[in-house]
């Protein structure tokens, strides 16, 4: 049973395009990140912040990372392996800034849970510090507003500045400048964004809120998908041309090693 759970909230550099970063992130920087041990599971959302909803500002992030781990050891890879130095400089690369928090055990639950048929919309909202409305109450309010499975993760346990020190606002220490993030899935985008778009006025337009545009799962069940360890556009390329023995565990093992026992479930979804 997963007991940890860690969120990265990720603004683009302005000087690189919104393509660029999305295509770096998932074929480079996140094949990067799936290498560093102890990972269950690594998601990877590539969002586009909803500008119409009545938000005060426009969100500032076009990524969102959700890592979970058995447990508080596991952990210790995200900070101690050997390519976290190499991830860390990396981000600098594509990353204007990473607010990124370790999240005590219990501090990621699904709230709600609905049945879901056929392919859902997906969104985040991101509740900041300031805001009137709790991330308890905001989780409610979106399930009221129709969504089909809400997940909530609440973000006052960990400590953005523990990673990156532009990552608090300036003069607060080591406060966390946002306190949640909730996951949420409709059947009907529409009613999504005008419900989500209540939910804001409720915040007097303090919590933003973004569309998911791509999910990539980069590691599942503890080990790297074909996405994690290629990238998508070589499994791609790899379908393309037919190439299925390429996809053989066999094959995998001997390029990668000990990380050639991936998941065959396809990762890029």
């Amino acid at each position: 049973m997963v007991g940890v759970t860690t969120v990265a909230l990720l603004e683009r550099r302005p000087n690189i395009s919104r393509s660029l970063f999305s295509r770096y992130w998932r074929d480079v920087h996140g094949v990067m990140a799936a290498r560093i041990p102890g990972f269950e599971s690594y998601t990877q959302y590539h969002v586009t912040p909803l500008a119409d909803v009545g938000s005060r500002e426009p969100g500032p992030f076009e990524g969102i990372a959700v890592v979970t781990f058995t447990d508080e050891k596991d952990r210790e890879g995200l900070v101690h392996s050997e390519i976290t130095k190499h991830i860390q400089r990396d981000e600098q690369n594509v990353f204007r800034r990473v607010f990124l928090y370790n999240l005590a055990p219990g501090a990621s639950v699904t709230v709600f849970d609905g049945d879901q048929a056929g392919n859902a919309s997906g969104y985040f909202v991101v509740v900041p510090a300031d805001s009137p409305v709790s991330t308890q109450e905001l989780s409610s309010m979106l399930w009221a507003e129709g969504a089909l499975t809400v997940r909530m993760h609440d973000l006052t346990s960990g400590d953005p500045s523990a990673w990156s020190s532009t990552a608090t606002e300036a003069g607060s220490g080591s406060s966390p400048r946002f306190v949640g993030v909730v996951h949420a899935e409709w059947q009907d985008s529409r009613r999504a964004v005008s419900g989500i778009g209540r939910c804001v006025a409720a915040s007097r337009g303090r919590v933003t809120a973004y569309r998911i545009d791509e999910t990539h799962v980069m590691v599942e069940g503890g080990r790297p998908t074909q996405v994690g360890l290629r990238g998508l556009d070589a499994v791609r390329t790899i379908h393309e041309a037919g190439a299925v023995n390429q996809l053989d565990e066999a094959v995998i093992r001997a390029i990668y090693g000990d990380l050639g026992k991936v998941r065959t479930a396809q990762a890029g979804r």
